[in-house]
C-alpha cells in the first residue's frame, strides 16, 4: 500500500513537470516569429538577389564564369526568378543555398555539362516592410537585418501626434504672418532707397536724398551705399557707351577731313589729265600726234573721274555715320530717362503692395496671438495615448496578426501596425504601452483581413 501511494506521487510530479514542460514550450514557440528567425531565410516576393555561377572545367585546368547568368534579379509575384539560358525557376520558400543548388542542377541539365556548376545566391535587397496606423508617416519602407518594432516606427517618422487643427493653423498663420511682415518691412526700406535713387538719377543729381521715412533708421548709410553703388555703375556704363560713340564719330569725321583731301588733290589731277588731254587732241587734228596717245589720255581722264565718284561717296558715307553716331548719343540718353521713369513707376507700385501686404500681415498676427494661448490651454488638457503594437505576418497560405512589443523583431514583408487609446477610451486609466502579454495573438486565413 505504501509503495503504490509513492509510485502515484512520483506519477503526478512526472505528470507535473510535464505540464510545465510543455507550457514552456508552447509560450516559445509562440514567441518565436518576433525574435531573432531560427530557421533560415526563406525567399519570397520582391526579394532582390545577386546571382553569380562559374564552372570548373578539368580539360583547361579552370574555372569558366557563365557571365550571362551573373547579375541582379527580383523575385516575381509568382515567385519565380527569370534567368537567361535557364527560363523560370521558383524561388518562393526556398532558402538562398536551396535556390543555388536548383540554378546549378537546372544549368547542368541544359548545358549538358560534366560538372555541376557552382552557383551562389546573395540577397541584395529584402522585400520592404509596410509600418501603418498611428505613426507621422505610413507607408512602404526598405527592411534592413535586425530591424525592430521600435525603430520601425522611428524610420515611419515615430508616433503620430494629433494637435489641435485649430491650433496648428494658427500657429502656421502666425509664423507665416511674422515672416511676411518682416519681409514686406525690408522690402518698404529697399523700395524707399530705391525710388530716392531713381529721382537723383532722373534729375542728374550726383548725391542721393535720405527719404523721411528713412532718417532714423539704423541701417540707412548701408542702404544708400547699395543705391550709390547701383547709380555710379550706372552712369559709368552710360559713360562708356556715349564714349564709344563719340570716339566713333571723331573717326569718321577723321575719315571725312581725310577723303575732303584727297578729292582736292583728285581734281587736280584731273584737271591737269583734261588739259593734256586737249592739247593731245589739238596735235592730233593737226596730224603732229598719234590718236593711241589721244584715246590713252581720255581713258586716264574717265578712271580719275570714277575714283573722284569713289572718294565723295566714301565722304557722304563717313558723314551719315557721323550723324547716326550723333543719333545714338541721343537714343542712349533718351532710354535712360525714359527707363529711369518706368522704374520709378514701379518702384511706387511695389512700394504700395509691400505696405497693403505688410497690414494684412499686422492684423494676422494680431488674431493669432489673441486665439492661440487659449487653444494651447485645451490642448494641455489631453490625455497621453495608449499605444498598441501588432505584426501582421504572411506565412505558407495563411496570415497572422501578432500582438508585439516595442523590441519584437520585423521580418521582411511585415506589417507594423500601430494603434493608439486616446484617454477618454481607457477603462483601467492604464498609460503607455500594452506589451505582449496584454493581449492575444489572432491568427486568420489569407485574405480574412
Amino acid at each position: 500500500m505504501g509503495t503504490s501511494v509513492v509510485q502515484s506521487q512520483d506519477q503526478r510530479r512526472a505528470r507535473g513537470g510535464f505540464g510545465l514542460r510543455q507550457l514552456l514550450a508552447t509560450l516559445l514557440l509562440a514567441l518565436l516569429p518576433l525574435g531573432a528567425e531560427a530557421a533560415e531565410y526563406r525567399l519570397a516576393a520582391q526579394d532582390k538577389l545577386r546571382v553569380k555561377v562559374v564552372e570548373w572545367r578539368a580539360d583547361k585546368t579552370e574555372y569558366f564564369d557563365w557571365a550571362v547568368l551573373g547579375g541582379e534579379y527580383i523575385v516575381s509575384t509568382s515567385g519565380t526568378v527569370s534567368l537567361p539560358l535557364i527560363g523560370s525557376l521558383p524561388a518562393q520558400g526556398r532558402t538562398t543555398d536551396e535556390f543555388a543548388a536548383l540554378i546549378a542542377e537546372t544549368l547542368q541539365q541544359r548545358s549538358g555539362a560534366v560538372n555541376r556548376p557552382e552557383a551562389s545566391v546573395e540577397i541584395v535587397q529584402y522585400r520592404p516592410i509596410y509600418v501603418v496606423g498611428a505613426v507621422e508617416r505610413p507607408g512602404e519602407y526598405p527592411y534592413r537585418p535586425g530591424l525592430t518594432v521600435l525603430q520601425a516606427v522611428g524610420i515611419a517618422g515615430g508616433i503620430y501626434r494629433q494637435v489641435e487643427p485649430g491650433l496648428v493653423r494658427l500657429e502656421r498663420d502666425q509664423i507665416t504672418a511674422t515672416g511676411t511682415h518682416e519681409s514686406a518691412r525690408l522690402e518698404i526700406r529697399r523700395l524707399l532707397a530705391r525710388r530716392a535713387r531713381l529721382a537723383a538719377e532722373l534729375s542728374e543729381d550726383p548725391q542721393i536724398g535720405i527719404p523721411d521715412q528713412l532718417r532714423n533708421d539704423p541701417d540707412i548709410a548701408r542702404l544708400i551705399a547699395d543705391e550709390a553703388a547701383i547709380m555710379n555703375a550706372r552712369i559709368d556704363a552710360l559713360r562708356s557707351k556715349l564714349t564709344a560713340t563719340s570716339e566713333l564719330k571723331n573717326l569718321f569725321a577723321r575719315e571725312v577731313e581725310s577723303l575732303e583731301q584727297k578729292i582736292v588733290a583728285h581734281n587736280r589731277q584731273i584737271e591737269l589729265a583734261r588739259q593734256e588731254l586737249k592739247n593731245v587732241s589739238t596735235l592730233v587734228g593737226k596730224g603732229l600726234a598719234v590718236s593711241s596717245r589721244e584715246f590713252a589720255l581720255e581713258r586716264t581722264v574717265v578712271e580719275l573721274e570714277n575714283k573722284m565718284l569713289d572718294y565723295t561717296t566714301a565722304a557722304l558715307r563717313a558723314r551719315q555715320e557721323i550723324g547716326k553716331s550723333e543719333r545714338d548719343a541721343t537714343d542712349l540718353r533718351t532710354e535712360r530717362k525714359a527707363s529711369i521713369v518706368a522704374e520709378i513707376q514701379e518702384t511706387e507700385a511695389a512700394l504700395d503692395q509691400a505696405k497693403a501686404r505688410m497690414v494684412t500681415a499686422q492684423k494676422l498676427i494680431e488674431e493669432a496671438t489673441t486665439v492661440a494661448p487659449r487653444l494651447v490651454l485645451d490642448r494641455s488638457l489631453q490625455l497621453t495615448p495608449r499605444l498598441a503594437f501588432w505584426i501582421v505576418r504572411q506565412g505558407t497560405g495563411d496570415t497572422s496578426k501578432i500582438a508585439a512589443d516595442e523590441n519584437a523583431a520585423v521580418n521582411p514583408g511585415d506589417v507594423v501596425h500601430v494603434e493608439a487609446v486616446t484617454g477618454d477610451n481607457l477603462s483601467g486609466g492604464k498609460l503607455g504601452l500594452t506589451t505582449a502579454s496584454e493581449r492575444p495573438t489572432e491568427r486568420s486565413q489569407l485574405g480574412a483581413n
